[in-house]
């Protein structure tokens, strides 16, 4: 009987760690996406043009789902309320459900998934520097740090930095007309370097990444989808654990009311007599 209530009380204490770390990074996640929602200039700007517009909406749906979920969990163990628990549990075998789908169907449409990826980031590109579309440079930043984490330039090559198809605006203010030489971004340089020139010449390819953020980020992927597997993995195992603790303290807590109407049945028979 001891051990079982250890062992009852080990999974009440593992649900709640848990479920609060999981609240209070919903409720970071929540405040970022109202912050984006209310003050972020790129989706003001560019609202009819690029759906990254929706991008606040699912921060803050996720948050507010981490939130729920975890309000269930903290109050069903602390309160022990079992049909808070039920509820918890069908949300959790659902999220595992839609996550087994999920990955099924990414592996099926990895090829949709990726041009749906590239569009994504040739939009953000038409508006790199533009300070109407971004007064937050929010799309700026995002492209300088994508490119200097992954040591690339332009979405295929450098030269998309010149294509009015890849970069509008970018190649509408730095390329003169009918110039194969152009300005490139600060973060296509190597070496920290201020500034860089796209030439198409070997001596001047020495001065910025040559390989397009394309190439290299599917080689990021191939080269690190050990650990991006290990990592969802852990993640199923968890919830999975989590959801083996929550169903270990419903059953018990099940199980003591049933005791206690049990004594009060009797308390009541004896008084009866």
């Amino acid at each position: 009987w001891y051990q079982r209530r250890v062992r009852g009380k080990c999974s009440k204490v593992l649900l709640l760690l848990v479920n609060i770390v999981i609240f209070l990074v919903g409720g970071g996640l929540l405040g970022l996406g109202i912050f984006y929602h209310l003050d972020g200039g790129l989706y003001e700007n560019v609202i009819n043009y690029k759906e990254v517009i929706t991008v606040p909406a699912i921060m803050m749906f996720i948050a507010v789902s981490f939130v729920v979920i975890s309000f269930f969990a903290i109050v069903g163990a602390l309160c022990e309320v079992v049909i808070m628990l039920k509820v918890y549990m069908s949300i959790i075998a659902i999220v595992l459900l839609l996550e087994v789908i999920l990955m099924g169907v990414c592996v099926a449409m990895r090829g949709d998934v990726e041009k749906r990826a590239v569009l994504v980031i040739h939009n953000l590109m038409d508006h790199y520097g533009d300070q109407n579309a971004d007064d937050l440079s929010i799309i700026t930043k995002t492209i300088d740090e994508t490119q200097t984490w992954l040591s690339c330039c332009g979405l295929y090559r450098p030269s998309d930095w010149g294509n009015p198809e890849y970069a509008k605006y970018w190649a509408s203010t730095h390329k003169a007309e009918n110039k194969t030489e152009f300005d490139l971004p600060q973060s296509c340089c190597r070496d920290g370097a201020s500034s860089c020139k796209y030439t198409n010449t070997t001596e001047g390819q020495k001065l910025h990444f040559t390989t397009g953020c394309k190439d290299q980020f599917e080689s990021f992927v191939e080269d690190n989808v050990t650990y991006i597997t290990v990592g969802g993995i852990v993640l199923i195992v968890l919830q999975v654990f989590i959801l083996i603790s929550a169903l270990k303290i419903r059953f018990e807590l099940s199980s003591k009311y049933d005791r206690d109407d049990y004594i009060v049945g009797d308390n009541m028979e004896i008084t009866s007599l």
